[in-house]
């Protein structure tokens, strides 16, 4: 696996999370609402939140660090210059995790700020020679 040319920095103040909450445009999906800003720098930010409506301590924790593995695991396919907050909700921790990368995804999806690699296969659906 390459190393990831987007440079992804944790926000950790309050003012930046309100920040991107008040301003960004969100999407709800069953496992994690994400929240998702462009900004004008060439670095890409991201924040996580689980409040107690998500559970204990070790579940807000856990939720915390399932939504950290999937952004290291798509980090080389966001494009620099966005915000991110991934607010973790009670499903993030019951869900199967292949179920809450695919709610990731598409949230991702939904911004357009993902690099998307055309496949010849779908791109000449249609041709019959293939």
């Amino acid at each position: 696996m390459h190393k990831s040319t987007v440079f992804t920095k944790v926000i950790k103040k309050r003012a930046i999370f309100l920040d991107i909450t008040r301003n960004g445009a969100t999407v709800r999906t069953k496992g994690v609402v994400t929240v998702c800003r462009k900004l004008d720098a060439d670095v890409s930010l991201v924040g996580y939140t689980a409040s107690r409506k998500v559970g204990t301590a070790v579940k807000r924790n856990f939720a915390k660090r399932r939504l950290r593995s999937l952004v290291r695991e798509f980090c080389d396919k966001i494009l620099p210059g966005y915000a991110f907050v991934f607010i973790a909700t009670t499903g993030t921790t019951t869900m199967k995790f292949v179920d809450l990368k695919s709610d990731f995804l598409y949230a991702l999806n939904k911004f357009k700020c993902c690099e998307r690699k055309r496949d010849k296969r779908n791109f000449y659906s249609n041709d019959k020679t293939l």
